[in-house]
């Protein structure tokens, strides 16, 4: 796991489009709220391909992609159950829902991505974070969601308006964990997604890169 390629892509995705990741983001949480948690599969999964697309295929995103998930409504309604599931963990003793959580980390990527019902994408998701290292896996959601949270928050104690920071918190770690997944799940080295490099060169020696033979198995199996 390259902890670093993988901050590092994420933090030149928003850089090249600021506007549709920050304010996307932004826009994306609100309808959430607002649905009372029914959108967060369709809205999330709109979200995060377009990190993924952007990473893999060098797809520019658009507003219009955050509501590409709102087509796919019955597939991907199922992930707020996934939430509740993860909560009511959080509730009841909190270690349950830790577990869960990082268990479950790619189980939307899955289900958005490779169109894999919700059982599937969750048994897949907690046996790739077993094999990956679960210790790992909760070390990376910690510093790519919880750490920068946590930052921002002491620093608005002291200057207020930095409260706002909170916005670039979803888009890093969306970004961050499209690049894992794609990492774990299609094998690309995370430094190969750098943007500006193209992911699915072929060799002289005319075998696939690891990038290119990812996207064939996705290919392959989606069809």
């Amino acid at each position: 796991m390259n902890i670093q390629a993988h901050l590092e892509n994420a933090y030149q995705m928003i850089k090249k489009e600021p506007v549709i990741f920050i304010f996307g983001g932004l826009l994306v949480q609100i309808m959430i709220a607002a649905s009372f948690g029914l959108l967060s599969g369709p809205m999330l999964g709109g979200y995060i391909l377009m990190f993924v697309y952007y990473l893999r295929d060098r797809k520019e995103p658009t507003f219009n992609d955050l509501f590409a998930g709102l087509q796919r409504f019955g597939e991907l309604f199922a992930y707020f159950f996934v939430g509740v599931l993860i909560f009511i963990g959080f509730f009841l003793l909190i270690i349950p829902g830790v577990i869960l959580a990082v268990w479950w980390v790619y189980s939307l990527f899955l289900m958005a991505d490779r169109k894999m019902p919700v059982g599937r994408a969750l048994g897949e998701s907690r046996d790739k974070v077993t094999a990956g290292g679960f210790i790992m896996h909760l070390v990376f959601i910690f510093m790519v969601g919880v750490a920068p949270a946590i930052i921002i928050n002491m620093a608005a104690a002291i200057i207020p308006f930095l409260a706002l920071l909170h916005v670039l918190v979803m888009p890093f770690q969306c970004g961050c964990l499209a690049s894992l997944y794609l990492e774990q799940f299609e094998g690309i080295d995370p430094v190969s997604l750098k943007l500006g490099e193209e992911v699915s060169a072929i060799p002289e020696s005319g075998e696939e890169t690891s990038a290119s033979a990812g996207k064939q198995s996705v290919d392959e199996e989606l069809s």
